[in-house]
């Protein structure tokens, strides 16, 4: 095992260009009227005279904040979501001033006190924490956002009011869906990304294959990964040990057209779509783990038919789903 390698590009996110999401199915978010250009033409057709004073109106302010602690998937997400919103909108990282709506990227647990001064609506990943006192229960978010479908569907029946678990879909940087063919080598290697919670998992499974193998290196990222670093491996591995960890990259991985090797927790079954497109193993089971990753690395027939099923479906994780779905919850909000 190799425990520690810088990736090359520091965050590739950060060198996101806005002008490769600029799409034309994006209308800009407005403070009164037309939210979408369907709800335009229909304005036009019934003759409505404010029509055009709609547009006139100033943009929505749409106001980040990225709370120390938030994991790597967060961080990843407001990347994506400040690069493609402020496209067509004014987005503001870290400041609150004059905002209509605000987005926490927070950790697993809101702290109450993050959102104390903020007077507007706003909508976070977590719910603030719980206090012992009634009389101090702090703000709620208008919506709970959660990448997962199902606990979307589960939770809205437990919610009430405001308290509502929004699915957002997940997305990946444009410059991931560029499939490239690794040069043979006469060592076999896999990479992860690195955090404590996977280090023992890591260790006892490269113990397990290393009783097979002595060709091969296991790669752990200790920054975002890039393309260059994905198409330099040939498995990617998510040894999740939690079932909230979502900071594997196994959806960059499959953009980029590696062959997945995952535990088996709710966010990888969703990318994987329950193993079809990715192997999914039991969370802390190293043994099943090592021989999930042997057969991804030494099955020719088994790599090609995952690359070619995560293929068809991998575009699932463009990110104009994910806008689109955060402009019409916005736009939900504010209306």
């Amino acid at each position: 095992v190799i425990p520690s390698r810088r990736s090359a590009a520091r965050n590739p996110l950060r060198k996101h260009e806005v002008r490769s999401v600029r799409r034309g199915f994006l209308p800009p978010l407005r403070r009164f009227g037309m939210t979408s250009r369907g709800s335009a033409v229909k304005h036009e057709r019934s003759g409505s005279s404010d029509a055009a004073t709609d547009y006139d109106d100033p943009p929505v302010i749409i106001a980040q904040l990225l709370l120390l602690g938030a994991s790597a998937y967060e961080r990843k997400s407001q990347l994506i979501d400040a690069a493609a919103l402020s496209a067509e909108h004014d987005v503001r990282l870290g400041d609150i001033t004059g905002a209509d709506i605000v987005h926490i990227y927070a950790p697993r647990i809101l702290d109450p006190a993050a959102v104390r001064d903020i007077a507007v609506p706003f909508v976070s990943n977590a719910r603030p924490r719980a206090t012992r006192f009634a009389w101090r229960k702090g703000r709620q978010p208008a919506h709970v956002i959660t990448p997962l479908k199902e606990t979307a569907n589960h939770e809205t029946a437990k919610l009430q009011n405001h308290e509502t678990a929004t699915f957002i879909p997940e997305a990946v940087d444009d410059q991931y869906f560029d499939s490239a063919t690794r040069e043979p080598s006469n060592r076999a290697t896999i990479g992860s990304f690195s955090r404590t919670s996977i280090r023992n998992i890591v260790e006892q499974t490269a113990t397990r294959i290393h009783r097979f193998r002595d060709d091969v290196d296991w790669l752990l990222f200790d920054d975002t990964p890039s393309p260059e670093d994905l198409h330099s491996v040939d498995v990617w591995v998510d040894a999740a040990v939690d079932e909230d960890d979502a900071d594997g990259f196994v959806a960059e991985a499959l953009a980029a057209g590696n062959v997945v090797v995952a535990s088996r927790t709710a966010i990888n079954a969703q990318r994987l779509e329950k193993g079809r497109i990715g192997s999914l193993v039991p969370v802390r089971d190293p043994n099943e783990l090592t021989h999930a990753i042997l057969a991804a690395l030494f099955k020719p027939e088994l790599r090609r038919d995952r690359i070619a099923a995560s293929q068809q479906t991998v575009s699932k994780f463009r990110i104009r789903h994910r806008v689109r779905a955060l402009v019409q919850l916005y736009e939900s909000i504010l209306q």
